[in-house]
């Protein structure tokens, strides 16, 4: 539920707080007062569009903070997952949003800075807002096959996620015979480059690594001269000598023999005496490795001239088809599968035909048993849907769920044409407010106060179905009075007993069905009007709901039908279950 709002520098509003409850939340106040404000402002933290006209007269910025309890909404936390956003440990959430007169927007959800596509996404699953004019949900005929399916619970979500699979699958068979019947003349031609292609890169024979072995045998080859001449230098130096100078080898074997005379003198002396003999032994080692290396070494200026030739071919093959040899191999294996479809086209072509054949039939069948499924979640939503209307006092009302369907299920073509991953079904609600006159579209409405207790009607049925924790109404009231208005205050508290209902209300019944109740105000503060709001304690509210009522001057008759109206709305609540 939405626990606090923040709401600062945003027209007449300085800065307020307002905590909210479970249950039935209620905001009044006098006509200009500001209530409009504070739904502009939970507006613009959820998502919607950003009028910088709504920040107050000569401040930098606007601000708006909304605090949600996000216990056990797996779908809240599977989105903060997605965008890699940490949960707090207490399950709250905090949205903000900041505007600033230069034109920043910036949106963050729980301090990190997101999109505001983002924002909208994670916060239309927090706040479902309902007004005179914001009635998209109802009058969205692509909403209606929506909300329909949602109150057929289990039977018809299982339903749709096999039309899902099936129509997913069935559409990728298409686009695979789409791919195939292309082929053509275009094929051919395809054919030729495939072939020539594969056997310029097998008449190579490339073997894996190659590049780098001949990179390596090229270096030795074309530094031949100058290895044989330090091979030859090294190995005269440690092993031969000369006349002039003795080598390493006959020096490191003088020393040793000496060190040995003298080791029994000092343990010192023998210790370095072994370590020297050691080191004699690993000088052979060496020498004996230099002179195999040299004499295993040929220097050959062809051989070196093959490798070049090599080499040219292979960087000439991998200007062609890849950066290097394994990305040649990738690209032949899949050349040789593309050249096996061309060449085996039409035995796939009859083979995907008959499987989207199949699979087609396969959708149908699923289609019409989702069909059939919404026909009867549409017989009892309109029986349910008329009894609510009844107790809104529009029991002359009809109302019906046109469900269309394509007439002829033979007609592959034009069924194809309506087929989608939500089945074939056109859902559209459908009323007539007047008797005698037929059913027409939702958006065909006219009058104000029947739509909005068409909407309330809506909202007490699907409260229980849809997974929406807050469900904010803005004056929905106009044009209701007399007993419809204890009827509507009574359905704001039967949706408020199972979510949190947060209501801008000019009704005193509705207004007596508060848990929590808060005054909106117009005061003139240093010079300047400002909107201010305070939460009523008992006396204070139901003075209020006095005013409500009637009458320029609190009268004791008003005070004591506020006080009837208030007990008469917690009898009802306590009746609640």
């Amino acid at each position: 539920m939405l626990m606090h709002l923040s709401v600062r520098n945003i027209a007449l509003i300085d800065q307020i707080n307002i905590d909210f409850s479970e249950g039935l939340n209620i905001l009044t106040g006098e006509t200009g007062a500001g209530k409009s404000i504070i739904i502009d402002a939970v507006n613009l933290v959820l998502g919607e569009r950003a009028d910088r006209d709504l920040i107050q007269t000569g401040k930098d910025y606007a601000l708006v903070e909304a605090l949600f309890d996000v216990t056990n909404l797996q779908q809240i936390n599977g989105l903060l997952e997605e965008y890699g956003i940490e949960s707090e440990e207490d399950e709250t959430l905090l949205l903000m949003r900041e505007l600033s007169v230069s034109g920043k927007n910036v949106c963050r959800i729980n301090g990190r800075i997101v999109t505001l596509s983002v924002l909208k996404s994670v916060s239309r699953h927090l706040v479902d807002i309902h007004g005179q004019h914001q009635h998209q949900s109802l009058l969205s005929i692509e909403q209606h096959r929506e909300l329909l399916d949602m109150l057929g619970g289990e039977a018809i979500a299982k339903t749709k996620e096999e039309v899902r699979h099936q129509y997913n699958r069935w559409k990728k068979i298409q686009k695979e015979i789409d791919k195939i019947s292309g082929i053509g003349m275009d094929g051919e031609r395809r054919k030729d480059i495939l072939t020539y292609q594969i056997n310029e890169i097998e008449s190579v024979n490339l073997s894996p690594g190659e590049e780098e072995e001949l990179v390596s045998e090229r270096s030795k080859l074309a530094n031949g001269e100058k290895i044989i001449n330090i091979l030859n230098s090294a190995y005269h130096d440690l092993y031969s000598g000369s006349n002039t100078y003795p080598s390493v080898s006959d020096l490191m074997a003088r020393s040793s023999s000496d060190l040995m005379k003298i080791a029994e003198l000092d343990t010192e002396l023998s210790e370095l005496s072994h370590r020297l003999e050691s080191l004699q032994y690993q000088l052979e080692d060496i020498i004996f490795e230099i002179r195999d290396y040299r004499d295993s070494f040929h220097y050959d200026p062809y051989r070196l001239d093959e490798v070049d030739k090599r080499l040219d071919i292979i960087r000439a093959l991998k200007r062609k088809y890849g950066s290097s040899i394994s990305e040649i191999f990738l690209y032949l294996k899949n050349i040789k599968e593309e050249l096996e479809v061309l060449e085996n086209s039409q035995e796939l072509l009859d083979e995907l035909i008959k499987e989207e054949e199949k699979a087609l039939s396969q959708l149908l069948e699923t289609c019409g048993t989702l069909s059939d499924l919404r026909k009867e979640t549409a017989k009892l939503f309109e029986k349910e849907l008329h009894s609510q209307l009844k107790e809104l006092g529009m029991d002359k009302s009809s109302f019906s769920v046109n469900i269309e369907r394509p007439d002829d299920i033979l007609d592959t073509s034009k069924i194809k044409r309506r087929l989608t991953a939500k089945g074939y079904d056109s859902v559209e609600f459908m009323i007539s407010t007047n008797p005698g006159e037929p059913v027409k579209p939702l958006s065909k409405i006219i009058s104000g106060g029947e739509m909005s207790r068409i909407m309330l009607a809506f909202k007490t049925i699907f409260a229980q179905v849809d997974n929406i924790p807050t469900l904010i109404f803005d004056e929905i009231d106009v044009g209701i009075g007399g007993r419809i208005a204890h009827v509507v205050g009574e359905k704001m508290g039967s949706i408020a007993h199972s979510r949190q209902v947060i209501c801008i209300t000019h009704l005193p019944q509705i207004a007596a069905m508060a848990d929590i109740h808060y005054k909106i105000e117009k005061r003139y503060i240093d010079q300047h009007t400002r909107t201010t709001v305070r939460k009523l304690d008992d006396s204070k509210r139901v003075e209020e709901i006095a005013n409500m009522t009637g009458g320029k001057n609190l009268s004791k008759a008003n005070l004591e039908h506020s006080i009837e109206l208030i007990n008469m709305a917690q009898e009802y609540k306590s009746k609640l279950v």
